[in-house]
């Protein structure tokens, strides 16, 4: 049975030819607000931009507290070049009953068009089919967020559908598109190599 509590406690470091994926840290804060304050990055998202380095202070110690409870918690992206964390991605709404999950994922503008986020979602999906065993990931994302949905195309998440007016997001009803991948897709090689 899949311990949800204990993956977020126990959330697992993942490497990649360019990337670390680790738990966030308040060492990590200059990094952080640095693209959540960015209004073209959060453009999309259901969140931010921040506005001062206190709101995403607090949102740091929010994450920390939910990775000692096992409530949820993103990986920070460190990017081994720089050694800084340049965005994050989030494994969300685990579900052992369903064998599902949703991922979510943001990038620093600085570090757009080089592939980043879609190599670490291949070894994100690969950690939630072989590790965790999980049967679905899904990714929802404004259906004007071009770049979002490229990204899940390109780690081989296909389309389901667009969900209409889905979600209020920053005071408007939003159509949001949804992607998936199955265990089956994943192991008849559709995730990106």
């Amino acid at each position: 049975m899949i311990k949800v509590n204990e993956i977020y406690r126990n959330l697992p470091i993942l490497e990649t030819n360019r990337l670390i994926l680790r738990k966030v840290t308040m060492d990590d804060l200059q990094d952080v607000f640095a693209y959540s304050s960015d209004d073209e990055v959060t453009r999309f998202l259901r969140w931010g931009p921040h506005t001062t380095l206190e709101e995403t202070e607090s949102y740091i110690h929010e994450v920390l507290r939910e990775y000692r409870e096992g409530d949820d918690g993103p990986w920070g992206v460190e990017y081994k070049q720089i050694g800084r964390v340049v965005g994050n991605i989030h494994l969300m709404a685990i579900s052992a009953q369903h064998s599902k999950a949703e991922i979510g994922f943001v990038l620093s503008r600085s570090y757009w068009n080089r592939g980043l986020i879609s190599e670490a979602l291949t070894r994100v999906l690969g950690y939630v089919f072989e590790s965790i065993g999980l049967n679905r990931i899904e990714g929802f994302c404004l259906v004007d967020n071009r770049a979002g949905i490229r990204v899940m195309e390109k780690v081989g998440m296909r389309q389901e559908g667009i969900l209409r007016e889905y979600l209020v997001q920053k005071g408007a009803f939003r159509d949001f598109s949804v992607h998936s991948m199955l265990r089956r897709d994943y192991e008849s090689g559709q995730a990106a190599a």
